[in-house]
């Protein structure tokens, strides 16, 4: 591109190049504190595309104060990251679910961390990847990513080095449990958002045997409920300090499965089997008669995918709707060609005592040559 010497656009009309100077000048002249509103209730989504306008957009969009703002005005949003490997060559790196005018991409972020089989939790803007696999071995890394500005750095490690832990947020506090082998003052510990250490739940550890090596968990009413693979669900109440098997009859183990998420305080997970009737089931742990419920409405494409394939999907709570990545097959053996991932948006809404779903919009976001390993995903805001 042709440009004068004063760095306007040589192929432009004059009058064009006065009108792109007027819009220049009017935004150099306005008061930062309005720029830095303006930038405040856009979407994210024009971020790329406003950071290059001007070196003052640039400036604000890399200023934690923006945030702030965001924030105090109630304009945040809910941004999904998934953690995707494609195996036995490629190992899973993090990717963003990103949305322009006219597509919805997964885009990959390769210079953040992301372990196999390591515990993540969100916290706001930020996500805590908790130990995991490095070369066939357990560490006890911790890593901070900073999901607004897309920066990493590490935190303490844990005591104990963890792989197939899980972990949740509670009250400012993140909690990792198991994922080694159990002992009587180390199996629990917690980490002090505020204060950056590591203290142990020696009071947390179960009577009976468990191998620590667990499916998926999940927070709901200020507790922390973990599914063990032998379809066990065990408890763990902060407030009291101590990890117990969840009484309900056996019923939450009966349908509970890695791809789940937790919305309003609410467990849901998809139901392969369709055994009341409808995909997506939901559970509340708070509910006079604890048990699984169906919700209505919802019907997943069979032909855009095969019900099969979401045994290889996660759930995420994107802003109160149903979020889930499905891979193209659940058996990457038996398929050839192009892989994908497709994104399932499902909409809720409750009436009376029963919760009713609508898919929203069935997306493909990402493919590739080789089968993708959706690992878990996981949302902030932003």
């Amino acid at each position: 591109m042709s440009q004068t010497p004063n760095g306007n656009d040589a192929n432009k009309k004059p009058q064009e190049n006065e009108e792109e100077e007027e819009v220049k000048k009017s935004f150099s002249e306005t008061p930062y504190d309005v720029t830095e509103h303006i930038l405040a209730i856009t979407r994210r989504r024009h971020y790329p595309n406003l950071s290059l306008a001007s070196k003052t957009f640039n400036s604000i969009l890399l200023s934690p104060e923006l945030y702030k703002r965001r924030s105090n005005l109630g304009v945040t949003e809910p941004i999904l990251y998934a953690s995707i490997g494609f195996p036995p060559s490629e190992p899973p790196s993090w990717y963003i679910l990103h949305q322009d005018h006219v597509s919805l991409r997964l885009r990959k972020i390769p210079s953040l961390p992301s372990r196999l089989l390591s515990a993540v939790v969100t916290l706001g803007p930020e996500m805590y990847v908790l130990g995991g696999s490095v070369g066939g071995n357990p560490t006890s890394d911790v890593n901070l990513i900073d999901c607004r500005f897309h920066t990493t750095r590490s935190l303490p490690n844990m005591k104990r080095t963890r792989s197939h832990a899980v972990a949740g947020a509670i009250d400012g506090k993140v909690y990792v449990i198991g994922g080694c082998v159990k002992k009587s003052d180390d199996w629990v510990e917690a980490f002090d958002v505020k204060t950056q250490t590591w203290r142990d739940m020696p009071g947390a550890l179960p009577s009976a045997h468990w191998e620590g090596k667990f499916v998926t968990s999940a927070v709901m009413d200020g507790k922390m409920f973990v599914l063990d693979p032998s379809s066990a669900c065990l408890v763990f109440d902060p407030r009291v300090g101590v990890l117990v098997c969840w009484n309900d009859g056996g019923e939450l183990m009966k349908l509970w499965q890695a791809s789940s998420c937790v919305v309003d305080d609410k467990l849901y997970t998809i139901d392969l089997g369709r055994s009341l009737m409808w995909p997506i089931v939901v559970y509340d742990p708070k509910a006079e008669e604890k048990r699984w419920r169906p919700v209505r409405g919802v019907e997943l494409r069979r032909d855009l995918l095969p019900f099969s394939s979401y045994y290889d999907s996660k759930m995420a709570n994107l802003g109160g709707k149903l979020l889930i990545l499905v891979g193209s097959a659940a058996w990457p053996v038996f398929h050839c060609g192009d892989e994908q991932v497709l994104c399932v948006v499902i909409g809720l809404e409750r009436h009376g005592d029963e919760i009713y779903g609508h898919v929203e919009s069935t997306k493909l976001v990402l493919e590739s040559e080789k089968w993708p390993s959706i690992e878990l995903s996981r949302t902030v805001t932003l």
